[in-house]
């Protein structure tokens, strides 16, 4: 029979555990009643004769009840264990029955008031053994021996937690006070497989590969179940390209040793001009950047108030953006603190998760300004979204924030119900984001933002990927690269325009803005080919955002929409066919997915042009002027009617701002003239 063993490496904070003898299989969590205290992290955890590295947890603020690792150790194996803590106080106890005894070691004891100097926030301080309860700057390490005796498949539980407030505890007893904890699982092996570690080293980049804090050399050979960490870092002015493993691509940033492997990187240089702007972070560029917006576009709201009272936002939303990532892992959009320069923690984080789209969330207690994180971020099984891949991502909100749905390219990546009060939007001054975050530093490069103050719909969502020439109803905030000056980006849906702001800190209330827009490579475009009409006096454009492409062929920036529009009064547009498929009307938007597009268009002469040429017809400051006795039906480019008149002289005043076509009659005959407001 297979003996259970529980390990207890403790460390230190209010609360209350059931008995640490419970057995293993089928993993009951112990009993949690207590406070918790005020934990820092653990920063590195590494040990020697096992098989595993940890580096950065975070300790959960709520026990999890989760196994979040495993050790492969063969028996009568001693196992040393480096642990560097980033604390505020209290001390670390270890409780070991590997061995069968029930001896409690002491050890540090970690940013006591009245002690001192046993506190550090950037690397963390290493816990050491102590003979008393004098602290100790080193000294020997924590350990465990699993017994020569141990079966194989004997289970042990590693048990890392804080507890507080005693200075004089030697002995288990199971009374003392116990925090928040953190489980590693220990399982006896007594023949444990090594595997080659196979890496090449790339051009204009870095690939490492560690074991714990050690770094590898290709071809060494690891133990099955070690935890390897794998990081690819290009040189300045270079990007990630790929990181793969026997081939294929290799998204996360571990590998759990259980076969031969072969890692490979590759980078390319990073464009520094184009119609994308770069949302940089450490290395990329000559400034760490984010593009931000206030989140009073969605309506106002006190900042100094709870949000019940004082929220006028509209909770049901719609935040999307064209992204393509950097990394495989880290955050590219989201909303944040304004008070916060960088690295900010914020509502919510939309990102990547070893490849897969995943968002970090916060949630509203739904009366107070309470917005507790969730334990872990919601990750979509199947969606991935990789470097070097644009897409159109989208987080929308409904049911007053309680439900909140991400989509790639109009596709559904993931739901998630939220509950208690819904996502939560903070009640401080806030701001939307493009760019990295506070617990993974990715560059992203960003082109078309919008924000609307209603839920759209999926079919809705896959429409808004094209763009706007004119600005539909609801949407708030609409930011495009074009529209991009030295350090802001026009709003062309309102009057919230988006900031550039540089990594820094803050000073007096005054943010680091960058100096200029970092602009590179956008995403991929496709070939339009369009016709040239055979009748003399006929022309036409084909126009992205009222701009005429210059040439045919054209590059078209994938999931555009294209208008034909006439360039004479002679002729008008008879039809238009788009891959030989006719257009239902001339006025339709072409639209450019992912594959070549051919235009044809035809026209015919426009009827009984000759008598009507002679009228004065135009458009001037405001006002649409034509003959006596002459109608008019003005479309925009859409194809929708949007004004008539049979007046003379007619004020379209209340007209939006762009592209108008009139259809001009008189006495049967017609002339279309089309105008710019």
């Amino acid at each position: 029979m297979k003996k259970l063993y529980i390990l207890m490496l403790t460390a230190l904070l209010g609360g209350a555990l059931a008995n640490a003898q419970s057995p293993l299989e089928g993993y009951n969590a112990p009993t949690y009643t207590g406070g918790i205290g005020n934990v820092g992290n653990i920063m590195t955890f590494s040990t020697s004769g096992a098989l595993e590295d940890l580096n950065s947890i975070s300790i959960p603020k709520e026990p999890s009840g989760k196994i979040a690792q495993e050790l492969l150790v063969a028996p009568g194996s001693k196992v040393d264990l480096t642990i560097n803590i980033d604390t505020w106080w209290g001390q670390f106890v270890t409780f070991c029955d590997a061995n069968e005894t029930k001896e409690m070691t002491r050890l540090i004891l970690c940013g006591n008031s009245g002690n001192g100097g046993f506190e550090n926030h950037t690397t963390g301080v290493t816990v050491y053994v102590e003979d008393g309860a004098t602290k100790v700057s080193e000294g020997t390490l924590p350990s465990f021996t699993v017994p020569a005796s141990a079966e194989e498949g004997t289970v042990y539980l590693l048990r890392m937690m804080f507890i507080g407030g005693t200075d004089n505890v030697t002995t288990y007893d199971g009374t003392y006070a116990e925090g928040t904890y953190y489980d590693v699982k220990i399982t006896v092996k007594s023949n444990i497989q090594r595997y080659a570690i196979n890496f090449t080293t790339p051009e204009n980049g870095t690939l490492s590969i560690k074991n714990g804090e050690t770094a590898l050399t290709s071809g060494t050979e690891v133990a099955e179940g070690t935890v390897l960490t794998i990081t690819a870092t290009p040189n300045s002015g270079y990007e990630l390209v790929s990181v793969k493993n026997n081939g294929e691509v290799y998204p996360n940033s571990t590998y759990t040793v259980n076969a031969a492997a072969n890692f490979t990187a590759e980078f390319k240089q990073l464009a520094t001009t184009g119609d994308a702007m770069l949302m940089s972070a450490p290395g990329y560029g000559s400034e760490e950047a984010q593009l931000r917006f206030s989140d009073t576009a969605l309506g106002s709201h006190n900042t100094d108030q709870n949000q019940v009272s004082s929220d006028q936002r509209s909770h049901n939303y719609t935040f999307s953006a064209w992204v393509s990532p950097m990394g495989y892992n880290g955050v590219f959009m989201g909303h944040v603190q304004n008070s916060i320069t960088w690295k900010v923690e914020g509502s919510y984080g939309i990102g990547v998760q070893d490849g897969k789209l995943a968002v970090w969330y916060r949630i509203w207690d739904g009366n107070s300004t309470a917005c507790a994180g969730a334990t872990a971020p919601a990750v979509s099984e199947t969606t991935t979204l990789y470097p070097g891949e644009f897409a159109f991502i989208t987080l929308a909100t409904s049911n007053n924030g309680n439900t909140f749905t991400v989509y790639k390219n109009g596709e559904v990546a993931l739901t998630q119900e939220v509950g208690q009060g819904g996502l939560a939007l903070l009640y401080d001054a806030c701001d939307f984001a493009l760019g990295d975050s506070k617990y993974n530093q990715m560059a992203s490069k960003v082109e078309e933002v919008q924000l609307w103050n209603r839920t759209l719909t999926p079919e809705e969502i896959k429409a808004s990927m094209y763009g706007f020439n004119e600005i539909p109803e609801g949407l708030v905030a609409y930011y495009r690269p074009e529209s991009a000056t030295s350090t802001t980006v026009e709003n062309l849906a309102g009057d919230v325009d988006a900031y550039y702001r540089q990594n820094g800190t803050l000073s007096n209330k005054s943010f680091p803005m960058a100096s200029a827009i970092q602009m590179t490579n956008g995403r991929e475009t496709v070939n339009v080919t369009y016709n040239t009409p055979a009748e003399e006096n006929a022309a036409y454009e084909l126009q992205r955002y009222n701009v005429a492409l210059a040439q045919s062929p054209a590059a078209v920036k994938t999931y555009s929409n294209l208008y034909a529009v006439n360039q004479g009064n002679t002729y008008e547009i008879n039809s238009i066919t788009v891959n030989g498929e006719a257009l239902a009307n001339v006025t339709d938007p072409i639209q450019v997915g992912t594959e070549d597009v051919t235009v044809d268009v035809t026209f015919s002469l426009a009827s009984a042009i000759d008598e009507v040429a002679a009228e004065t017809i135009y458009f001037n400051s405001n006002v649409l002027y034509m003959p006596q006795g002459a109608t008019a039906v003005v479309y925009n480019l859409l194809g929708s009617a949007v004004a008539e008149s049979a007046e003379p002289a007619t004020d379209l005043s209340n007209l939006p701002a762009g592209i108008y076509l009139a259809k001009v009659s008189i006495n049967g005959n017609h002339t279309i003239v089309r105008f710019k407001k």
